[in-house]
Parts: structure tokens; sequence; C-alpha cells
């Protein structure tokens, strides 16, 4: 019998086992046919060159507990996955497999390096998806879409090219963020600040024939070969009068004009700016103003070109330096100061961004934030935690104008064609932009070589999952019927701009819908010293290997239980072995709950056994039949049930797990299960304790079904072992528990509470004074709460065999002149009595010496933290550790002192 149920929960061969079953029966599979209500939630595509990291665990394991639950609770219920193309990370990553091979993309040509992306990612880029199925999860994988198949594709192309032809695309020159790595243009998202040391450089301008000069302050000296013009205030009164005159740009010895300009700070360095159009955005501000000329001096490559003679072809920072030395020689530094900034930095290359002149392709956003505003400030959709809507406000209404154009190969290519003479449209093909440009078709035409942003197709999400416009045409489809809005998204709140904003904006463009009901954001991920997870601080284990270790289920109970809305998690990381020893709340729970159906099958087939089993073998327990303990744990699920609902209805995930823990652990595995054995080994009537068996059954199922959200292999497994189900049935599709009033009693769960606080306490003082733990002894209970008094008479059983009592009294007067140890509890006077073999004298001896060595411990921290070189040398983990023992130490010693006032006296 023991065989059939293994001691302890071995994970890995159950988690492969029924994740195998679930694809094989498609139970996870939607249909937008169906009469339920419907529940949706759209999968964050992870991008193909990714990785699992514990961002992803987090994200995917709240998703997978709202389907799992909704789809429990009666609703058709769809999880739309799939993957992003990602252009820059995925260019990237091929173009570094083929440097290996001593080529690169040109060597290859556009076509023949497009083969070989497409080639990468049929082999590699359905890596995530496999490894998210290591965490159990219950999406539709045959809904899985990819942002450049054809259907995603024909989206996108019909998007650009009506937003085009409504005026909300434009091609137009102006600064944006380049990244000289991977040679392409960055949105303003896509970059980002950082605090950086420099030097702020105060150059001399002499002027035109003359030895006078103007000092001009500069943290970027290598683009002075760019400069047009040096811009003072015109309220400035030490420069009016030189307004209009030529000052000469250091080394490139260029001619340029005193202009007056409001973007001239007079309390920033000298009060002159120098105005470079090509290289700085208020720079082409004030160009444009001006109509000043634009030299843009620097490569795409982040090289100094021919208008920086000498420099010409050197990399942007080496140029610096060498500037700098000439600048230096021929005697054109006035100083040289310590300088700190904010410089952006390319979120994809990690290297300084390059304001950068070019032709581009923008989308006008005011007009589409106005309509992405609207819905969130009317409470539409909903954002957890609320203090990212106001986030959310602020930059819609101050947004800028989106780039969409990239300098790669692999993308969506921009459907753009352009003649010979310089005109062009957005099209779907070369006939059409004919035909909408009006020209025969023996004109030639060419289209933009640039691809559209990533982003640009993952705005489109929530249309493209459920097919619309999947041939170019179709506005509607059953999907859209069905699941759209759909009614959450977990995401991560660094791409509330990126994402978020873009899929409302493009979802209530084009269907005039919101795209989703709620927005949750999930937490940043820190180690036990508050650091983010990252590769570089060897603090981000791979979650594959914590998985093998610990098992699906115990990870994605421990997120949950770790994850309080709108906090940050803290899990403590073995930096050495790549552990997460927090891991062992989800495994240990996991086998709680194991060792605690086990038990109860157990029973259940010894009591069943047919040699002793009587004709009514379906008998269930009468109401009168009821234990005090039946009725408490019967109101606990009720009400736990309750809780669960709500909290996850509020989207506290973390409650919702620690209702669990609490629930199952503490009263349903500690305290239930052990009265139960109390019950059953009282009673001889084998029906009686078959319907007692069958009862708590019932109730471990209600168990199963609350945990299977959160940790689905174990509740499966234990599921079909308690009912004998076939493996076509499952969990996953039994109705989710609901609270029933009836059995929902404050009073009993009161007095329940206080009975196992008694319960604790005397194990407390028996553990205090030394008492044995096979030695029974006496105990009296005193209460003048006649409630309470019934409440413990009943379950006076089991009190005694919880406590390790022999006898037990429970008496509604003062108890006096007993020898015994005495303790108080909510109304409850608890007397432990002591038997005559017990040496008090001995006991006091051994607690004055613990006593006298605490005194020593804590005198030597104390000294050590009064101790003001001890702070100064000491690591602040070091010293909130000695903190922590010493509050420790100090609890101790007032348990002990308590204790040796118990002992003098008896």
């Amino acid at each position: 019998m023991q065989d059939k149920y293994p001691k302890s929960y071995t994970p890995g061969n159950v988690e492969k086992k029924w994740y195998e079953i679930w694809q094989k029966s498609k139970i996870y599979i939607a249909s937008a046919d169906s009469p339920k209500p419907a529940y949706s939630i759209l999968m964050p595509p992870p991008n193909i060159t990714g990785i699992l990291h514990f961002g992803h665990v987090l994200n995917i394991t709240i998703q997978d507990i709202y389907i799992r639950w909704k789809r429990m609770s009666g609703y058709e219920v769809c999880w739309f996955p799939g993957t992003d193309h990602a252009g820059i990370a995925t260019q990237t990553r091929v173009e570094k497999e083929l440097a290996k091979e001593g080529l690169t993309r040109y060597d290859l040509g556009r076509e023949k390096f497009l083969e070989r992306v497409w080639k990468w990612k049929e082999e590699y880029g359905g890596i995530i998806l496999r490894q998210l199925r290591e965490l159990g999860i219950s999406c539709d994988w045959s809904r899985t879409l990819f942002t450049m198949d054809e259907s995603a594709s024909n989206a996108v192309r019909e998007v650009f090219i009506r937003l085009f032809d409504e005026g909300l695309i434009y091609r137009g020159k102006r600064i944006i963020n380049w990244s000289p790595l991977s040679r392409t243009a960055l949105s303003d998202e896509e970059v980002e600040f950082r605090e950086v040391k420099e030097y702020l450089y105060t150059l001399r301008y002499y002027f035109v024939d003359s030895d006078d000069y103007l000092l001009v302050a500069t943290v970027r000296p290598e683009t002075i070969f760019g400069d047009v013009a040096v811009a003072v205030n015109p309220n400035d009164e030490r420069y009016k009068n030189l307004i209009g005159k030529k000052v000469l740009v250091p080394l490139a010895n260029r001619e340029v004009p005193v202009i007056a300009d409001e973007y001239a700070d007079p309390t920033f360095g000298t009060g002159c700016v120098k105005i470079t159009p090509a290289h700085d955005p208020n720079d082409f501000e004030v160009g444009q103003r001006h109509s000043l000329p634009i030299i843009n001096s620097i490569n795409p490559d982040g090289t100094l070109n021919e208008f920086a003679g000498e420099f010409n072809g050197l990399e942007r920072f080496e140029a610096r330096k060498k500037i700098v030395e000439k600048l230096k020689e021929k005697g054109l530094i006035e100083k040289i100061e310590d300088y700190v900034h904010n410089v952006g930095f390319s979120q994809r290359g990690g290297e300084p961004i390059e304001p950068y002149l070019s032709d581009q392709w923008f989308v006008r956003m005011k007009p589409l934030a106005e309509i992405a505003l609207k819905p969130v400030l009317e409470g539409k959709i909903k954002f957890y935690p609320k203090h990212w809507e106001k986030t959310y406000q602020h930059w819609l209404e101050n947004v800028r104008d989106w780039c969409i154009s990239r300098q790669l190969w692999w993308g969506h290519r921009i459907p753009v064609y352009y003649t010979p003479d310089g005109r062009y449209t957005a099209a779907r093909d070369e006939d059409h932009a004919r035909t909408k440009l009006g020209i025969s078709q023996d004109v030639p035409l060419e289209q933009d070589p640039d691809v559209l942003d990533t982003w640009f197709s993952s705005w489109l999400w929530p249309l493209t999952t459920m097919r619309w416009l999947h041939d170019g045409v179709t506005e509607e489809t059953a999907d859209l019927k069905k699941f759209l809005p759909t009614d959450l998204l977990v995401t991560a709140p660094d791409i509330i701009f990126f994402w978020v904003a873009r899929m409302i904006m493009a979802t209530m463009k084009f269907k005039n819908e919101i795209p989703f009901k709620d927005v949750y954001f999930t937490s940043t991920i820190r180690d036990g010293l508050g650091r983010k997870l990252s590769k570089s601080l060897g603090n981000s284990p791979d979650p594959l290997k914590i998985i093998e270790k610990y098992g699906a289920d115990a990870t994605r109970f421990t997120m949950t239980y770790l994850s309080p809305l709108g906090q940050d998690v803290r899990m403590e990381i073995d930096v050495k072995t790549q552990d997460i020893p927090s891991m062992e709340i989800g495994r240990n729970f996991a086998n709680k709950i194991w060792n605690a159906g086990r038990f109860l099958l157990m029973k259940r087939d010894m009591i069943f056994l047919p040699d002793c089993c009587p004709e009514n073998v379906d008998r269930q327990l009468r109401p009168e039949e009821l234990s005090y303990a039946d009725k408490w744990i019967l109101s606990r699920l009720h009400s736990t049930i309750e809780k669960i609902n709500r909290n996850l209805e509020n989207y506290r995930i973390n409650d919702y797990a620690k209702l669990l823990y609490d629930f199952i652990w503490r009263d349903f595995c500690d305290w239930y299960v052990e009265i139960l054995k109390v019950e059953l080994k009282d009673s001889n009537e084998i029906s009686f304790n078959q319907a007692l068996i069958r009862f708590a059954l019932e109730i471990f199922e209600n168990i199963l079904k609350l945990i299977h959200p959160v940790m689905p292999f174990v509740s499966e497994e234990l599921w079909h072992l308690l009912t004998g189900r076939t493996e076509n049935e499952s969990i996953s599709i039994q109705s989710f528990p609901t609270p029933n009033q009836k059995f929902i009693d404050e009073s009993i769960e009161n007095n329940f509470e206080v009975f196992q606080f008694v319960v604790e306490e005397i194990r407390k003082l028996r553990n205090e004074v030394g008492i044995e733990p096979a030695k029974k002894v006496d105990l009296i209970v005193s209460t003048l709460n006649s409630g309470l008094a019934t409440m413990f008479e009943e379950n006076k059983e089991a009190l005694a065999f919880l406590s390790r009592a022999n006898e037990v009294s429970i008496v509604q007067h003062s108890v006096e002149n007993v020898r015994a140890i005495t303790s108080v509890v909510r109304e409850v006077e608890i007397h432990l009595l002591i038997t005559s073999d017990f040496d008090i004298s001995k006991e006091k001896e051994r607690v004055a010496k613990e006593l006298e060595r605490l005194n020593n411990n804590i005198s030597s921290i104390n000294n050590k933290l009064n101790n003001p070189a001890f702070f100064e040398k000491a690591k602040p983990e070091i010293i909130e550790r000695e903190k922590a023992k010493l509050a420790s130490m100090n609890e101790s010693l007032e348990k002990l002192q308590k204790l040796l006032e118990r002992l003098s006296k008896l």
C-alpha cells in the first residue's frame, strides 16, 4: 500500500507525465463558439532570442493562476501565446554568428542574409516557449503567433498604409537617437539615462581678425567640426554688443556668427553655447529658427568624417582625447572641470547613443495619445497598482512623435515605394503603389530599405493574435467578437510606454475598443541584498535548474508567495552555488500537501478494505455526528474560499498564496489531520469511520482545487489518486470551490483559535521546563467562559493527544494550591501539573547557567556595536547580522527570565 503512495513527492516524473497528458487531451484549446462567458489574456511575446529568467517565471505564473482559476470558474478561457521577432537583438545575434565565419551581412546580401535569420529562428526561436512549458502553463498553443508570420505581417503593412494615408505617418529629417553599434535609429523609450562623470571643457572661440575670444563650454569637443554658430541669450547684457559678429570654431577655423536665442542659458557655463544642429536636438531647433546650415561630422558607425580633418576615421571617444590634446597644444582650452550629467545609453547594445540627424519615419503621437488616455482616466482600463496611472498620464500628455524606422534588414520592411524622381507612397506592392501614384507600369520603383521598429508589430498584438487583417482585408473574426477586449495584461512597468500605451492607442484607433480591462504590473525581483538580478552580478540563477531541483509547483508557489502587489520581490540567492534557498518554501509546502494526501488515502484504503466494508459504503456524516473540529475545519474551508476569491479578484496574489499556506499547513495538516487521528482511533464503528474519512477527503479535494491555479501538477496527481478518474479527465476543468455561508461560523473559528493557542502554550511550557516529549503530565484548563469550556470539553481527547497530557480536567473556577507551571491565554488558565520526580532545583540551575551565558554574549555584541571602529570597517550586512543576533538573544533572555520566575514559585 505504501508503494502506491510514495513517502515523498518527486515532481520531475509527475510534471512531465501530466504536461504531456494535458497537451494530448487538448483541454486548453479555446473555442470562440462556446456559450460560456469569455475570459482571455495576451501573453507578452518573449523575444525569440530570449532565455527564461525569473522575470518570465513571475509574469507567466501570475497569468496561469488567473487562466486556471477562471477556467475552473466556468469561463471559456483563451490564453494567446506567441513570440516577438526582436529586430535588433536577432539581427545582432545572427551577425555575430556570421562574424565567426569571417562574413558580414553585406557579403551575403539582403535576401541571403534574411534566409540565414529565418533558419536561425527555426532552430533557436522556439527555445523560450519550450522553456515556458516547464512551468506547466495552460495556454492555447494552437494559437501561437510569431510577429513576422504572414497573418501578422499583413496587418502591420495595412496599418502602416492607413496611417500614412491619414497623415499620421510621415517622413522627416530629425535628430534621432542613433545606435552606432547596431547602426540604427532608436525610439526615445529604447534609451535609458545614466548619471555619468565626464569633463566640461571651456574653449576659446576667437573673433575674426582679433585676439579677443568668447568662452564656450561643451562636454563634447569632438562635435566642434559641426558647429555653425555660437548662441547667447538676447537678455544677457554681457554679450548684447557681440550679437552678429563672427568667431572662429577651434581647430575647424570656420567663421560662424554669434546669434541671439533664448535657448542659451546665462547661468550655465559662460552663457555662450555652441550650436551643432546635426548632433543635438536642441541645437537642431535653434538651427531651424535661424536658418543655419547643417554639418554632419560623425559617421553612422560613430567615427568622425572628412569634416574633422586630421581626426577623420577616429572613433568618437578616441577622437575626443586626441582633439583635447590638440586644443591644449594650441592654447584653445581655458579650463577643464569635472562634470556630472545624464547620458543616454542604448538598452539593446549598452553603448552611449549618438544624437544624429537623419531621414526617418515617424508616427504622429498626439492624436493617438488623446484616444489612449481617455479609457484609463475613465476607469475602463484599471492599473494594478493604481499609481502607474499617473505615470501613464504624464507620458501621454508629454508624448513625442515615435520614430518607427530602423536601419536593419530583419523585420517588417517599410511598405513605401519611391519613383526615380523622388515621389513616394505607402502601398501593398509595386502595382498598388503605381495606382496610388498614378504612374504607368513601366516606371521603376524602389522599396524603402529600412524596417519597422519591432514595437510597431507588437502594438497590434491584441488584434493580430485574433487574426484581424490576417489577409489584409478581414476586419471581424470570431475570436475578436468573443475575446476582445481581453481581461488581463500582466507585464513589467518598464514597458508601459513601449507597449501598454501603444496597444491601447492601436486598438482604440482601429477597433474603437479597449484591448484589455486590467493591467497588472509585476514587481522587480531582487536578491537578499536588495540588488536586481543580473548575470553580471552573478545573482541570477538559471530558472530551469531551480525547477529541476525544486519542481515547477514549488517555484511557482514561492514566487507567488513572495510577490506583494506593488512591492519588490526579495529572494535569498546563494551566488556561489547558484541556488535559491527561498524555494524551500514551495518545496516544503508541496511535500506537506503530499504527505497529508498520502495519510488520508492510506486511511481510506485501510477503512474501505473489502472484508470490512458494510453495505452502505456511501454513508455521509450526519450533521449531529460532526465534531467541533469537523465544524471548525468546514467553517475555515469556506471562509478561506471566500477570502481567496476576493484576493484573486483584487490581484492580491501573495495574499492568495499566504491564505493557502496558512489554511493548509496550519489548520488542515497541523491541526485537523492530527485531531482526525484521534477521532478515527476512538471510534470502532466502521461505517462512521468511513463517513469521517470521506468528509476529510472532501475537504482535501477542495484544497486541491484551491491550490490548482498555482500548483497544477501536485494537485492533478493527488486528485487522480483521490478520485480514481481517467487520464482524460482533469482537475483543471473541475469547478473552483465557492463559499457556502451556512458553513461559516465565526464563533466556532474564534473558539477553536483559543484551543490552538492553548495547545501551543502547553507545548511551549513543556519545552521550557524540559519535560521529555514522551512523558505525559496531568493538565487543568480553567475558564469562566462557558462557550470556551464547552468547546474544551468536546475536544478533551484531542487536547490530551496534542498536548501529550495524561488526565485533562476542564473547570469553570479558579485553580489554587496546585504544584504546576501556569500560564494564561485568552481568558484561559493553563495548569501543567508537576510530578514529584521533576527536579525543580536542577532545572533552575540549568536555566541560571543559560542566563549567564546569554548575558555574556549580549554584553560582547553590545561592546562590538558600541565600537565606532566596528561600524567603519564592517560591511553593512555584517552589522545587520549582529543586530539581528542581539535582538534574538534579548528575546531568549526575556523568556528564560520568565521561566525562572515560574520555577521559583513552585
